[in-house]
């Protein structure tokens, strides 16, 4: 009986070792597997954790026995283990919270990226280098030109860049002025108060003027809140009144209120020359364009849009308008209206070489008769995108501008002269422009503006409906055509820019919703 049920029993185990063997193959197989994967992602994350809290622990550990040879051996302890917690505490904030956005950004790293990143950590290794300088020859913390600094960072970049640098010098130079004394914690709310501040005004810095007000106004900030920090933390408060001449007043050791407005008037002096110094050449090197060099484009005497305005007035009224309308859509949008506002002033510039070709520039100039030869339409309608990069490039505008300039159109069809060769059995390939389709917000917008206003005052008898129902064509055909594939534009965004341009447009020719 036993060997009966063995032997029925059998082809069942067989069975159930053969399920028991595949499951270990496959859970081997996937074990390798993540295995592998844990050799190409998760090492390079370990391993720049670990070099993190290496050079920071290592770093820190000799400052304190250099520093603080006379501490009790208890209390190096204490600190040790202190700092063993607050580098946990930034391990997991830095490499465990926002991981994932980090390797994000370095996965899809883009040149701008990469610009930016070379300008935000050449500026770092600058202000290491003052700060070192300032420490060995025992410099008050004071006489720092943080202000300059911070707005070099903001203009050339963006406020949040700003705040990053902030709360990465912060930790920088608490590591060098540190002495073991109390003052360095008011020292370091000093400095990151008075860049925060400085941060503010770099966002309503638009002129070379501005940035001489935004300094005085730091100076007279930092005064108040320096004078303020030395109240609290001094010993004696008499001292600070005690005033003395001496060469001393820009030293460590020598604090009072002369010393004070002395430090930070230089300090103010300091930064407005390292601004006037570095801000040019950065411009220059990394082709930044900062506000202040936007304003200086939107001058109406820059001979571009003189030109423009002269000999192609038709194209330049259009331009006044995109203008207008590109820079409240932008606004709306939290993007760049100033950005938005100038490059749509030169978005049609390459209409200067034939502008009697255009639409717009015929009421105005004597125009040749093109519905004859809709192949030259065609030709010198989609020169004019090569042609505006050529003379931007000449004038040397600055590359967001000039992207805009070759991106405005895409790769859209020239639908005025589609229509007109539909019956021809034209190749529709022949009346496309080149592209590339538009690579930012700020480009998209002005594509959508340009074409709008082009396509509103071609209507006849233009009502508010009419207008709307323009608008909405615009940015259908646009948006099924894929010409903002490249774009993180969303339906939302699309849904605002169609309510926003059509309430302009409407505005702008004076019209008003007929009343039932």
């Amino acid at each position: 009986m036993f060997k009966k049920a063995i032997i029925k029993i059998k082809p069942l185990l067989l069975d159930l070792l053969k399920k028991i063997e595949q499951l270990e193959q496959t859970m081997s197989f996937q074990q390798r597997i993540s295995v592998k994967k844990t050799k190409i992602i998760k090492l390079p994350e370990k391993l720049l954790s670990f070099i993190f809290i290496a050079v920071l622990f290592i770093s820190i550990f000799i400052k304190i026995l250099w520093f603080e040879k006379h501490f009790s051996f208890i209390l190096i302890l204490l600190r040790l283990l202190s700092l063993v917690v607050l580098l946990y505490l930034i391990n997991e904030i830095i490499f465990q919270q926002i991981k994932p956005t980090i390797f994000k950004i370095v996965a899809n790293f883009k040149d701008e990226s990469k610009k930016n990143f070379v300008i935000f950590w050449t500026v770092v290794i600058l202000n290491i280098v003052i700060v070192l300088l300032y420490t060995m020859n025992n410099l008050s913390f004071y006489l720092l030109p943080n202000v300059g600094i911070v707005i070099l960072v903001g203009l050339l970049l963006s406020v949040l860049y700003g705040i990053v640098f902030v709360l990465l010098n912060v930790f920088i130079i608490s590591f060098f002025y540190y002495t073991g004394d109390g003052r360095i914690y008011l020292y370091i709310l000093f400095y990151f108060l008075s860049s925060l501040y400085a941060l503010g005004l770099a966002e309503k810095i638009y002129s070379r003027k501005d940035i001489f007000k935004a300094i005085i106004k730091s100076v007279v900030f930092n005064f108040i809140f320096s004078f303020l920090i030395e109240i609290l933390i001094s010993n004696n408060v008499a001292d600070i009144f005690n005033i003395k001449f001496s060469y001393k007043l820009l030293f460590k050791d020598d604090i009072h209120i002369l010393g004070l407005l002395v430090n930070n008037f230089l300090s103010g002096f300091l930064s407005f020359s390292i601004l006037s110094i570095f801000l040019p050449p950065f411009e220059t090197i990394y082709q930044k364009i900062t506000n202040i060099k936007l304003v200086e484009l939107s001058d109406f005497s820059s001979p571009l849009l003189k030109r423009l305005m002269s000999e192609a007035p038709g194209t330049y009224h259009h331009s006044i308008i995109v203008s207008t309308l590109s820079e409240n859509v932008a606004s709306k949008l939290g993007q760049n209206s100033l950005l938005c506002k100038v490059a749509s002033l030169y978005h049609d510039i390459g209409k200067l070489i034939k502008p009697e070709y255009f639409i717009e520039n015929q009421s105005f100039l004597r125009g040749p008769d093109i519905d004859i030869n809709p192949s030259l339409a065609a030709l010198i309608i989609i020169n004019h995108v090569k042609e505006g990069v050529k003379l931007a490039h000449e004038h040397k505008l600055d590359k967001e501008i000039i992207d805009i300039i070759e991106q405005h159109h895409g790769n859209s069809v020239i639908y005025g002269l589609y229509d007109k060769t539909l019956e021809l059995n034209f190749n529709k390939d022949l009346i496309r422009y080149p592209g590339p389709k538009p690579q930012s917000k700020e480009a998209a917008i002005i594509m959508i503006c340009d074409s709008c206003e082009a396509a509103c005052r071609s209507i006849k008898d233009p009502d508010a409906q009419k207008i709307k129902q323009a608008v909405e064509s615009v940015i259908n055909t646009k948006f099924i055509d894929g010409q903002f594939d490249e774009t993180p534009l969303t339906l939302r965004d699309l849904y605002i820019i169609s309510n926003i341009v059509t309430q302009m447009l409407i505005s702008l020719y004076h019209l008003r919703i007929r009343q039932k």
